[in-house]
């Protein structure tokens, strides 16, 4: 079943946006990666709009693992309008169901998993890139939507912080992390070549630090947090958490990917993100023990740990213009975050 915390924030993005999912009527969206944590927001926005409406939107999800009753997307396994496909898009795959729209969500998004698996990361995002824009050519859509990374930009020195879709980027090629900040670069550049030869109506989605409901505990940051401070009283951070992020509410990042996909233009990037809710690893520890409102947890420091990933601040003044804003202050989003961990630990 469904939480109750996100069935609010689909009904709120769907009633945003009404009248621009209106248009998705009669067509067929593709979504790779549909089971993932953003991609999830989307599909349940598009299931829940069809449900008001008689042109409904056909939508073709591809995970890597089948889905099943217990996945995040179990309760549209009946949906008459969704089509279910287990696939690895970092292999040769077919693209079925004649879609008019793509979304490649699909990617290795955890860094216990790249660094762990790095030829499987990039495979996901170059090859499985790659076999849909070919797809593409052959068979023309409407829009190509790629899910990228804040990490393409590497680490910006401070002059370009806050971060524009602009900067050219600071990334080590042979840095461990690399498999996932390369091949999405790699991804983006393939997008960009087939619009520049072929017309390919592609638009590039630089998503941010994104957290809410629906997150998954699988040893991140924030979710790790949460974890800690509901089972051992003792949150951890790594290094010394002086690193500073930017962080959106899933919400406002669905948000973001529906205003650039409605109103955004073919053959650009945008940055997805909250350039207000700006704060340091630290400070957000000492956040998450206070939105969980006991006293009694504290805050350690494990000083030996690798930090990988360094400040990140989203320039969001292209989005911006074309109308978005984000809405939800970071303690807010917390603590609806903390209502979802409490609502699936009760089922």
């Amino acid at each position: 079943m469904i939480p109750k915390v996100i069935l609010e924030d689909i009904a709120g993005i769907g009633e945003e946006f009404r009248e621009q999912l209106g248009r998705l009527g009669g067509k067929t969206v593709l979504i790779t990666g549909a089971n993932g944590f953003i991609p999830s927001y989307i599909v349940d926005v598009i299931a829940d709009f069809n449900r008001g409406n008689t042109d409904k939107c056909h939508l073709v999800l591809v995970s890597k693992n089948p889905i099943h009753l217990t996945s995040r997307l179990g309760h549209l396994l009946k949906d008459p309008y969704i089509k279910f496909i287990a696939a690895d898009v970092g292999r040769d795959f077919e693209v079925i169901g004649k879609p008019d729209i793509i979304l490649h969500a699909a990617s290795r998004a955890n860094p216990i998993f790249f660094l762990k698996d790095p030829i499987d990361t990039i495979d996901a995002n170059a090859n499985g890139t790659r076999t849909l824009l070919e797809y593409s050519a052959r068979n023309p859509i409407e829009n190509f939507v790629l899910f990228s990374i804040a990490e393409v930009y590497g680490d910006p020195p401070k002059e370009f912080l806050p971060t524009p879709e602009s900067y050219g980027g600071n990334v080590n090629c042979l840095e461990d992390t690399a498999c996932y900040s390369e091949s999405k670069r790699f991804s983006e550049t393939l997008c960009r070549s087939f619009f520049r030869e072929i017309g390919t109506p592609i638009q590039i989605a630089r998503i941010f630090h994104t957290y809410g409901p629906g997150l998954r505990d699988d040893g991140k940051t924030l979710t790790r947090f949460f974890q800690e401070a509901r089972k051992t009283k003792r949150i951890v951070v790594k290094g010394d958490g002086s690193e500073r992020r930017s962080y959106a509410y899933v919400a406002d990042t669905v948000r973001g990917i529906f205003t650039m996909m409605f109103n955004g233009e073919h053959g650009e990037a945008y940055n997805v993100g909250d350039d207000t809710n700006n704060v340091s690893v630290g400070e957000l520890a000492r956040l998450v023990a206070k939105v969980m409102e006991d006293p009694d947890i504290g805050i350690e420091h494990d000083l030996g740990a690798r930090v990988y990933i360094g400040d990140r601040m989203p320039d969001i003044t292209k989005l911006k213009s074309i109308g978005f804003s984000p809405k939800v202050v970071l303690y807010d989003g917390l603590y609806r975050t903390r209502r979802y961990f409490e609502e699936v630990s009760k089922q």
